[in-house]
């Protein structure tokens, strides 16, 4: 791997105190430091967002809050750690959302405000139940009309139906990014999956979906070294390659 490739984390829930995620700085800066350890350098911060509980306004002021409280940790900590020469690094994150899909999406005239932060990177939950025509359109809306660079996050949660599946990779044919869970990669009754979805797409990434130290705890390192070992370290070069494009 190239000395500056960067190892990039992209779907966490580690701004207090906004969602089902991190419920404390304490716990967002845990998070923090792990994934810093695993070699992650670059975290985006990608609280839910949900249209029927509040508006994008509401959202961003929130994670606005969230975020800046946060990074005021985190400036305290590397400023503590570089004077006591313990070098406590941390990485560097980027604020954006998970949104969860809703009617009308692709014609939403705040989504630049979801998409992570300097970017048009857009974190898409698909529902949780059968998709239709409807939701498909919208995807294809988004990328090719909208001109939004989408990433389906953990897609391996929704192909519990033939109809799903169809959709997706039809979805995936688009410039779509597949975000698989590490924890869909380390669990053997879900690795095959994961595995596939990452293999078989156009663009194949990766997320912890952390969202604290103890039930969901991040778990990038032991991810990353499934998929060395069953796709190739060349393979997991690629996907870093591919998940830098989504930054700022």
């Amino acid at each position: 791997m190239a000395d500056n490739l960067k190892i990039v984390d992209l779907h966490t829930h580690i701004l207090p105190k906004m969602d089902d995620g991190s419920d404390s700085i304490e716990t967002s800066l845990a998070i923090l430091h792990t994934l810093w350890n695993d070699g992650v350098d670059v975290v985006c911060a990608t609280s839910h967002y949900y249209r029927e509980r509040e508006t994008v306004e509401e959202f961003v002021e929130r994670r606005s809050r969230s975020a800046a409280s946060l990074r005021k940790a985190i400036r305290k900590v590397t400023k503590e750690g570089q004077e006591s020469m313990a070098g406590n690094g941390l990485p560097v994150f980027f604020a954006g959302a998970e949104t969860a899909f809703f009617s009308g999406i692709s014609e939403c005239d705040r989504l630049n405000d979801l998409c992570l932060e300097g970017t048009r990177t857009l974190m898409l939950e698909m529902p949780f139940r059968e998709w239709t025509g409807m939701e498909h359109g919208e995807v294809i809306s988004l990328v090719l009309d909208r001109g939004l660079d989408v990433i389906l996050v953990h897609p391996e949660r929704f192909l519990y139906s033939n109809g799903n599946k169809k959709l997706l990779w039809s979805m995936a044919e688009l410039p779509v990014g597949l975000q698989v869970n590490a924890d869909t990669l380390i669990d053997w009754r879900t690795r095959r999956t994961g595995l596939k979805l990452l293999k078989e797409t156009q663009i194949p990434l990766l997320g912890t979906d952390a969202h604290n130290m103890t039930t969901r705890a991040p778990h990038m390192k032991e991810a990353r070294a499934v998929i060395a070992k069953k796709l190739g370290s060349g393979f997991l070069q690629q996907m870093d390659e591919m998940a830098t494009e989504y930054l700022p």
